[in-house]
Order: structure tokens, then C-alpha cells, then sequence
């Protein structure tokens, strides 16, 4: 009988030994961001002190550029640039189109008075083609290149306005003048900025489609 009791005895120790050593060995801490992020040996998460501290490196996986440097540690997350991209495109693309718009708008209403022979006012086209000047570009600083595309590649939004800026000066020349070859002229200029702002929107909805494949990913 007492055999019996010290052998319970050592089983039921050896048990709780075991308990204990199974409980305190490291568990492996799982990263998720959107999905499970992977680590190497020797470089997971560890839990110190109640806090969970992981390597820089791990948020590879989540996307950001990790770049220690003059004791500067640089995180930037590939999501929030491309999403900053959409942004800038959505601004810049609803004013540059609104005002490109409006010129064209107000050329039709200038020709029209011509062909009525009433009096002809250029200086709302004037306004119009200055607004769209200054707004017919992402500044570089802003924009994040995606595949082969960099901000320089809505240069034919400019282009536009540089050539409707052109047409508008034959129109106001052929006013003037009467001269028909000027009235010839300015449907030459108009038709090449129309082709350019085609480009532009042909392009702005390839780099569009392009950044939100990459914040989205």
C-alpha cells in the first residue's frame, strides 16, 4: 500500500513538473497585418515584459520600405502612397477637366456670337485658360511612381492648355481681321488640344487603375 501511494505520488509531481515546463516555454507570436506575416528564425516576435516587441524587418511583409539609417530608423508604408496617388489624381482631375471644359464651353459661345454678329467678349476665356494653366500638373513631390509611370506623364494635360491657348489666339485674330486662313488656324490649334486632353484622360485612367491595383493588393 504505501508503495503504492509513493509511486502516485512521483507520477502526480513528475505531471505538475511538466505542466509547468510546457507553460513557460515561448509560444510563437503570430503578426497579422491584413494577413499573417512571415518571420525568419531567430527573428520573431517575443513577448519581454509584458509587451510584444517584433523586428523592423517583419513589416516587410506588410508592405513598407525599412530603412535604418544615422540612427534613424524610416518606415513608410507602400499603401499609403499609392492611396495618396488616388487622391491627388481625383483633385487634380476635377479641376483641370472643369476648367478645360469651361473653355471650350466659352469658345462655342464665342463663335456663336460671331457667326451672329454680336459682340464678342474674350475675357471670360482669357480667366478660363489662366485657371487651367495653373492647374495642369501633379506636382512630382506628390506623387508616387507606379510601374513605368511617373507624374511627368500627364504632360499632356498642359500640353492642352498650351495649344487651346494658341487656338484662342487666332480666334481673337480672326475677330479682329476677318481673316479666314486665322479662322482656319484656330481649328487647327482647337483640334490639337482636343487630341491632347483625349491623351490625357486615356493616360490619367491607366496610372488611376494602376496605383489602386497597388494600394489594394
Amino acid at each position: 500500500m504505501k508503495k503504492m501511494m509513493m509511486f502516485t505520488l512521483v507520477v502526480t509531481l513528475l505531471s505538475c513538473s511538466m505542466a509547468h515546463t510546457v507553460s513557460s516555454a515561448p509560444k510563437k507570436i503570430s503578426v497579422i497585418f491584413k494577413k499573417e506575416l512571415k518571420t525568419q528564425a531567430g527573428a520573431e516576435a517575443k513577448m519581454i515584459d509584458g509587451r510584444v516587441y517584433i523586428p523592423a524587418n517583419i513589416l516587410r511583409g506588410a508592405r513598407f520600405s525599412v530603412e535604418y539609417k544615422n540612427s534613424t530608423l524610416h518606415l513608410v508604408n507602400s499603401y499609403f502612397l499609392y492611396t495618396r496617388n488616388l487622391m491627388e489624381m481625383h483633385v487634380f482631375n476635377h479641376v483641370f477637366t472643369t476648367r478645360f471644359n469651361k473653355m471650350d464651353q466659352e469658345v462655342v459661345h464665342i463663335l456663336g456670337n460671331v457667326l451672329l454678329e454680336e459682340p464678342v467678349d474674350f475675357s471670360k476665356l482669357h480667366a478660363f485658360i489662366a485657371e487651367a494653366e495653373s492647374n495642369a500638373g501633379i506636382r512630382p513631390e506628390n506623387f508616387t511612381p507606379v510601374l513605368d509611370y511617373n507624374s511627368f506623364d500627364f504632360g499632356s494635360a498642359r500640353r492642352s492648355v498650351e495649344a487651346y491657348k494658341k487656338a484662342s489666339r487666332e480666334l481673337i485674330a480672326y475677330v479682329d481681321t476677318g481673316d479666314i486662313e486665322r479662322l482656319k488656324s484656330f481649328y487647327e490649334e482647337r483640334k490639337q488640344a482636343l487630341e491632347y486632353y483625349d491623351s490625357y484622360t486615356n493616360v490619367y485612367d491607366l496610372i488611376f487603375k494602376a496605383s489602386f491595383t497597388s494600394a489594394v493588393r
